[in-house]
């Protein structure tokens, strides 16, 4: 049996750099597929990039990797803001070959598989963590036998979306594959696209050393459940050693959603990458939870060769922080950033405006927050609402989106209606405001350009200052202090013609 993985990566920044990373998670379904059924199967896993103003492009690649592979089963995994993508690559699949097997999981496919099945492009939605699932779904193909009874599959019958037994969490993540990337081509991102660090992409790992976290945050997909799980810390670095030594990779991005929960087996893995003597460059993109972070566990990071961290603030309203249950120290969390800026790695916010019942001087608490630290960059995100989750429901509930046609057509940096206590055009404004201040400081451009060129190039430090000032809208001559007119006259110059092709975001 041909199987081909496509990973589906819809990006708003097509303007500058799009953000495009191999898919760690169809590298690790693909090792269990492989694991599991051997020589009865032959896997190709692709990346199919969507840009939202050349739709006609997704079906046209999609043939291309049709007649090069010639595939028996066809799988895709792509975010909510994906799906327009999924379904032309989907009906693109049935043309092409209607007996070919198609089946879609992630987060699109977990949070909407009623969605996802709607149209009959789509035989079967994976819900949830895709290895074990994915692999008894394979073993019924090659069997011939039904599939109605597979734990965690979603499928059509008779008009109708039906959902099977839920799987049960993979217990122990150490005896899971390591993710094959002998089946992609790291090369073929280089040059190409931004990392998750905001790095113009250069071959290089992405570890998940955890899965599930036990916070209740409203905006989350819950994709791998709210058990915490945890891989060994022998367990992470013997990948990262095995990727050191057979690729030659020396720059690992860690994509956890909650690293350090257990601050202790955090530690650990510092300490194993010290030992065992590797030239690292590591970077945390997801974010730190920051009110786990401790001096001791900063400095461990530094030394292990982390120059990158990301904090998920999202709200400086402890009355927010309460409604959408991430319930963050925020306390804590700003001695965190401040510590790991002291520890000269360079730190990005996290902030999210809009939330249901956000007030405006609410936003502008998280305003202030931002600009009192001493993050490197910020990025204010505005809020979505996707069906399936939480915050959707509390939308709903408060007279949004009853509308069953209701559909996500934007992405984090774009602004949109909701139930927050204050008009569109204030969001407008105040994220307006929100990157004007936070960025445009004599201090804030001194730290940034001493600090990013020990991580970044000169073209991708370029990069971070002119996304403020295009997503800023601000002009040059708006600018007061003559140190940041003279640092950043030629950025405004090269952003201005950006501007005039069209919306560029950060």
């Amino acid at each position: 049996m041909r199987i081909l993985l496509v990973d589906i990566l819809r990006t708003s920044l097509e303007e500058v750099w799009p953000s495009a990373e191999h898919s760690l998670g169809l590298l690790y379904l693909a090792a269990a597929l492989k694991r599991t059924h051997g020589g009865r199967i032959s896997l190709r896993v692709r990346t199919l990039v969507s840009k939202p103003s050349q739709p006609g492009n997704d079906s046209t690649a999609m043939l291309r990797h049709l007649a090069e592979w010639r595939p028996d089963v066809v799988g895709f995994r792509c975010l909510t803001i994906g799906k327009d993508a999924l379904h032309a690559a989907a009906t693109t699949v049935k043309d092409w070959n209607p007996t070919c097997f198609v089946v879609t999981g992630g987060p699109y496919a977990t949070d909407d598989p009623e969605g996802a099945l709607r149209d009959g492009t789509v035989d079967c939605a994976v819900i949830g963590e895709g290895e074990a699932t994915a692999a008894e779904l394979v073993g019924r193909l090659l069997d011939r036998r039904p599939i109605d009874d597979v734990a965690g599959l979603a499928f059509r019958r008779g008009g109708r979306v039906l959902r099977n037994a839920p799987r049960a969490l993979i217990a122990d993540l150490d005896d899971l594959p390591l993710p094959d990337y002998s089946l992609i081509d790291l090369d073929a991102f280089s040059n190409r696209f931004l990392t998750f660090s905001s790095k113009i992409s250069q071959p290089h790992g992405n570890i998940m050393t955890t899965r599930g976290c036990p916070f209740q945050c409203a905006y989350c997909h819950n994709i791998l459940g709210k058990q915490f799980r945890a891989r060994s810390p022998e367990g992470v670095y013997a990948e990262i050693r095995h990727l050191h030594d057979r690729y030659g990779l020396t720059d690992f991005q860690v994509v956890d959603d909650i690293f350090n929960l257990d601050l202790e087996r955090a530690k650990r893995i510092c300490d194993l990458i010290i030992e065992g003597g590797l030239k690292l460059t590591l970077s945390f993109p997801n974010a730190l939870r920051g009110d786990r972070v401790d001096r001791e566990l900063v400095d461990k990071l530094a030394a292990a060769g982390t120059k990158f961290v990301s904090y998920a603030v999202e709200t400086a309203s402890p009355r927010l922080q309460k409604l959408i249950q991430k319930n963050l120290d925020l306390d804590k969390t700003f001695r965190a950033i401040e510590d790991t800026a002291k520890a000269g790695i360079i730190t990005r916010g996290f902030f999210m405006l809009g939330f249901p019942t956000e007030t405006e001087a609410e936003l502008l608490r998280t305003i202030e927050f931002a600009k009192a630290s001493s993050l490197c960059g910020a990025t204010f995100f505005t809020v979505v609402y996707f069906p399936g989750t939480r915050l959707y429901d509390m939308a709903r509930s408060l007279g949004y989106f009853r509308d069953d046609g209701y559909d996500v057509r934007r992405d984090y940096v774009q602004v949109g209606e909701g139930p927050y206590d204050f008009s569109l055009e204030t969001l407008k404004r105040l994220k307006t405001k929100a990157i004007r201040e936070f960025a445009f400081t004599r201090e804030r451009i001194e730290n940034a350009l001493r600090i990013l060129p020990g991580y970044f190039t000169p073209r991708e430090i370029d990069g971070f200052f002119m996304a403020y000032i295009v997503s800023s809208q601000l002009t040059l001559d708006e600018v007061e202090d003559e140190f940041v007119r003279a640092t950043l006259r030629r950025h405004f110059v090269v952003a201005d013609r950006f501007s005039k092709r069209g919306e560029f975001y950060v």
